[in-house]
């Protein structure tokens, strides 16, 4: 990876980005201290927080190209006895070199105070040809885009209004990779702006739906969301058995399905456009089947929903931020009861032993049972147990 590379990624703009901020509040003989950035999950939540293990040691490979480059160090509050890199309090401490300082402003299209990347777009803005309400609404949400001014930006946003009413349907990261040089993630988390520039209530194109794998273990009535994808393939196995043999199962008349951790718990999951299923159908999943779901999952109707997924405290946070889409999704008794033995009888892993130190405690779900016996259990034991 290269330095530019590495300056590009989203824990680099975030952390250096919090740097210049504290440079530009203050004024060049003011500067008597070193500029110095926890590392901790607000400034790096790929660390801290990663979908993956491999998530984490590419965060960590990126900060290092950083030191490398002479762009700033990495400082340890804590001695390494007290554990892994995450443990013991890390921060990036910036080189306030001149040469430094310009390299990072350069990059990344902030110019000192004074010519603030800001106040030149909210003069080129002010400028156009919008109705004074986008102008309010636009002009405080600059678009930075490293070597990029902000007239020649905003020229490229204004000319998405060219787009808009041509019959081709769009994603968004579709539409920020035609207006913006081919980059497609420009507009990730503008849709507001989008629509303020449209003159819109909220902006027409959508972000990319979100995939869902569904299978039903006979005929349709509740859903169970399995966090892990080979729980979900266990699960199948289990549910195709039972019913192929007439036998009673636990999974009885639920669409299991799989959504990748925190992606099936997006508010935009329950909308037409905001998903996208796929369905896995043989002799005991039926086609049949598929009419009632979607009329449960695409409205707001109440439906019998229940969570399972890792006996920690992201699966919790998992299903809470689940019952905001179904609220009155549960945690499914079924798969965590046994985890719950497990645990107090001794079993599980400490955090760090998976590195899931930097998971953080939710105090409750909403649901009696995460609530009453697994988050307390969770707090006592201080152990995690994996679902599979």
């Amino acid at each position: 990876m290269t330095p530019e590379m590495a300056l590009n990624e989203q824990l680099a703009r975030r952390l250096l980005g919090s740097a210049l901020d504290r440079l530009d509040r203050s004024l060049p003989e003011d500067r008597v201290n070193a500029v110095r950035i926890p590392i901790d999950e607000k400034t790096a939540p790929e660390i801290f927080r990663p979908e993956t293990n491999a998530d984490r040691e590419i965060a960590w490979h990126v900060l290092e190209v950083l030191t490398d480059a002479g762009i700033g160090t990495i400082e340890y509050r804590r001695a390494a006895r007290h554990g892994c890199r995450e443990d013991r309090r890390p921060v990036f401490e910036l080189s306030t070199a001149w040469s430094n300082e310009e390299r990072l402003r350069s990059f990344y299209g902030r110019p000192r105070p004074g010519l603030k990347y800001s106040e030149e777009w909210r003069g080129v803005v002010q400028s156009s040809d919008l109705d004074d309400r986008a102008k309010a609404a636009i002009s405080g949400l600059p678009l930075v885009i490293t070597g990029r001014s902000a007239t020649d930006v905003f020229s490229r946003l204004m000319s998405i209004r060219e787009r808009y009413g041509r019959s081709e349907s769009l994603h968004l990261r579709e539409v920020s990779t035609r207006a913006f040089w081919g980059l497609s993630k420009v507009l990730d988390g503008r849709a507001d702006l989008v629509a303020a520039l449209l003159g819109l209530p909220e902006c027409p194109y959508p972000t990319q739906p979100i995939h869902l794998n569904v299978y039903f273990a006979g005929v349709f009535s509740w859903m169970l969301f399995v966090e892990n994808k080979t729980s979900y393939e266990r699960a199948i196995c289990d549910a195709h058995e039972a019913l192929a043999h007439g036998r009673p199962s636990a999974y009885a008349g639920a669409a299991l399905v799989f959504s990748s951790g925190f992606m099936g718990t997006s508010g935009r999951m329950r909308k037409p456009s905001g998903s996208r299923i796929f369905y896995c159908l043989d002799g005991v999943s039926r086609a049949n089947e598929v009419a009632s779901f979607e009329a449960a999952f695409y409205t707001d109707a109440d439906v019998d929903t229940a969570f399972w997924g890792d006996l920690d405290h992201a699966g919790m946070a998992i299903l809470s931020s689940l019952r905001t889409s179904f609220p009155f999704a549960r945690a499914w008794e079924p798969g965590y009861a046994p985890m719950l033995a497990g645990l107090r009888a001794g079993e599980g892993h400490a955090p760090e032993e998976a590195k899931k130190s930097g998971q953080k405690p939710i105090a409750t779900t909403g649901c009696p049972y995460a609530d009453g016996f697994l988050i307390p259990a969770l707090a006592k034991h201080g152990r995690f147990i994996d679902q599979e």
